[in-house]
């Protein structure tokens, strides 16, 4: 059993902090400490995703090891394994998401899952936010600059590119990249070469490239030049939002919880609660469109720690759970029945059974009808405004049906 211990804190298996230590009899010793630390320098994959944190580029989410092996949804388990054979190659990987799906944490994966990766640059590995600069500071930032190029420039100062040579370069906010620095990039990804500002002689980076944005399709293709998207899109994975990957969230929010603790600073004695108290945030972050997906599992759990470590006047774990949920009420639908309804609607979609659903509070099933027909009918006229065409075209019932059902409460279900 003493031989797994060392195993598991050797290879990453165990969270620090922590420290192995042996321990001599006493006829052992031989003027040695009675106790001494174990150092076994075991290199795991495990221990290089948790060592690679990338350069500029930090979010909260990235402390969550998304490990294909909890993975419920096939969803899921179909990116990582895409992710896994993308990683492989030196071939631009472009990663779509919403905002705090993970977008870092999947680039941080295929870093550390490829060949193309230097262990010395683990702990700050090339990366970068395009959002934070203007144009000509992010050009200095990527392709760096001699001395004497521009006011301040007092040194030769290489860039991300040089320190990418061999590695993997991130850039985080693809969209908001200038035409210029597009086109530059362009040259860098097809020669393998790059001009330094100020310098007259091309240098070489063999690098390979990650690229992250949040925009939807049609905006991104709006922002960049139609040649420096071809380049960065020939291998293209999205990442999903949480509530189309709801039965993750019951690994998922316990992993967040965990991470939280830490960063929050507080006593994990006071932090842990039943799992029961666990369950119900579960089947509440079901119930709720998560627009900032890991962000808001976040808010929860700062909110619950808040209050569950307040010193003065702390809560009882059930109303720290009720606490911590109020952080999602500034995003949620107006009515609790809306949210029931995207929850019945999700398992509907999913062939999953109701248990979680009705098992937490009781279905009423005409709140539910009235809202999926007050979405079908905005959908179906907001479709007919937009095309031209009539409601009658598009469905069965009359525009004034569709009219009536917009309003859930006040007016009665009808049908023609």
């Amino acid at each position: 059993m003493q031989t797994i211990w060392v195993l598991m804190g050797t290879t990453g298996l165990i969270e620090a902090p922590f420290q192995l230590v042996k321990s001599h009899r006493r006829h052992e010793r031989r003027g040695r400490p009675a106790v001494v630390p174990v150092e076994l320098d075991i290199e795991t994959f495990y221990k290089a995703y948790k060592a690679a944190e990338p350069r500029q580029v930090a979010s909260e989410e990235q402390g969550v090891f998304w490990e294909p092996r909890h993975f419920r949804t096939n969803v899921m388990r179909y990116l990582y394994a895409e992710a896994h054979r993308f990683a492989q190659i030196k071939v631009p990987v472009l990663l779509l998401g919403e905002r705090g799906t993970g977008k870092t944490t999947i680039a941080r994966w295929i870093r550390s899952s490829s060949p193309f990766r230097q262990q010395a640059l683990d702990q700050e590995w090339p990366a970068i936010a395009c959002g934070q600069y203007t144009s000509e500071t992010l050009r200095s930032e990527l392709f760096g600059y001699v001395r004497g190029a521009f006011t301040g420039a007092y040194e030769d100062t290489e860039g991300l590119l040089a320190k990418a040579n061999g590695d993997t370069l991130f850039l985080d906010e693809i969209g908001d990249l200038s035409a210029d620095n597009q086109r530059r990039l362009i040259k860098a990804l097809e020669e393998k070469t790059y001009y330094p500002i100020g310098e007259t002689k091309p240098q070489k980076s063999d690098f390979r490239l990650l690229a992250a944005t949040n925009l939807e399709s049609d905006e991104l293709h709006k922002r960049l030049d139609p040649d420096f998207f071809d380049r960065i899109s020939h291998l293209t994975l999205r990442l999903p939002p949480l509530r189309e990957i709801a039965d993750e969230l019951d690994w998922l929010w316990l992993s967040v919880y965990q991470t939280a603790i830490p960063r929050a600073g507080v006593s994990e004695r006071r932090a842990q609660f039943a799992q029961q108290h666990h369950a119900h945030i579960v089947v509440k972050l079901k119930q709720h469109p998560l627009p900032g997906n890991m962000r808001d599992l976040f808010r929860v759990a700062y909110r619950i720690l808040a209050v569950r470590n307040d010193t003065y006047e702390p809560f009882s774990p059930q109303d720290a759970v009720a606490y911590g949920l109020e952080a999602l009420s500034g995003f949620a639908t107006p009515s609790s029945e809306g949210n029931i309804s995207r929850s019945v609607a999700r398992a509907f979609a999913d062939n999953a059974p109701l248990n979680a659903i009705v098992e937490e509070e009781r279905l009423e099933t005409k709140a539910v009808e009235r809202t999926f027909r007050q979405y079908i009918a905005e959908e179906i006229r907001r479709i007919a405004k937009d095309t031209g065409k009539s409601v009658e075209q598009l469905c069965d019932q009359s525009d004034r049906t569709l009219r009536s059902w917009r309003s859930p409460k006040d007016r009665k279900i009808s049908s023609d």
